[in-house]
């Protein structure tokens, strides 16, 4: 009942972004339009449709000492798990990459070629937008609004709401502390791929859902909103000092190509950042079947 609740309170916030965003209207910083109001809009939308649905649920449903579930903990410990959280990440990133080449080379069927087509103009009309506001305009405007409001905002959403209400119902804690890992694991997955499919790219599906399935271990084994979230910001704030580098400072390189690194670099990375994630925040992972 509160994920159906909590995703109707989104789709009516999504309503109200999308009449906002008609109020807006199209821009195009490269013409002359004012950016400030589409990109003010944009940040505005993942507080609407992301963290005030989350935010609704736990006034709604839970007392105050029932709200820990948030886990809004900014204490120094999980500081220093945020940043083995964004190592970890960085030590994905070939995997990564070479998930995004694997995922962008797929076709559809024959049949399907013209929803295709729309797939991929919606996706790189998308990209493209954020990508020439990360490119040309104020970057610490780009770092707030681009990487820091989308990256609290969609973890409050997915992993403090959806997440959390799915491990409620999968993985109850028992009386001894520990919860099931299968109902752990599942929570985590499936919230990775609702996370990756309401971005509404079909062809970078994969990547982003190993980086949701990352915030999400981060999240029950960090203990607090904190680490999964830094994770997601510093995941949003390379890609636009990547873009403002490239074009703003004149550094030759192509911010969106993939790393050129062999299969042994990659398999090396990823097993590094399998034993990262298991020695830190596995233990805290308090499950058994």
């Amino acid at each position: 009942m509160h994920l159906l609740v909590l995703f109707l309170l989104s789709l009516s916030m999504m309503v109200i972004s999308v009449l906002l965003g008609a109020v807006v209207g199209p821009v195009n910083p490269k013409s002359g339009d004012p950016w400030l109001p589409w990109i003010s809009w944009q940040a505005l939308s993942q507080v609407l449709m992301f963290a005030l649905p989350t935010l609704a649920i736990a006034w709604m449903y839970y007392r105050p000492g029932q709200r820990q579930w948030l886990r809004l903990d900014f204490a120094g410990r999980r500081w220093l798990l945020a940043l083995a959280g964004v190592v970890t990440m960085f030590l994905l990133v070939p995997i990564t990459d070479w998930l995004t080449t694997w995922n962008d080379a797929i076709h559809l069927p024959v049949v399907l070629k013209s929803v295709e087509e729309s797939l991929r103009n919606a996706g790189e009309q998308s990209q493209g937008m954020l990508q020439l506001l990360m490119s040309e305009e104020n970057p610490w405007l780009c770092l707030l609004f681009v990487a820091l409001v989308p990256a609290v905002c969609e973890e409050l959403f997915f992993r403090a709401g959806i997440q959390n209400l799915l491990l409620r119902w999968w993985s109850p804690v028992r009386a001894d502390g520990t919860s099931s890992a299968v109902g752990l694991h599942a929570a985590v997955w499936v919230t990775a791929a609702v996370f990756s499919l309401a971005h509404f790219e079909v062809f970078a599906f994969l990547p982003r859902l190993l980086l949701g399935a990352l915030l999400g271990y981060l999240y029950v084994g960090g203990g607090s909103l904190v680490v999964n979230a830094m994770a997601h910001f510093v995941n949003n704030a390379v890609v636009v000092v990547a873009f403002w580098l490239a074009s703003s400072q004149g550094m030759d390189f192509d911010p969106a190509a993939p790393l050129a690194v062999g299969w042994e670099v990659t398999l090396a990375c990823t097993l590094a950042a399998v034993f990262l994630l298991v020695v830190t925040f596995g233990k805290r992972l308090k499950v058994s079947d």
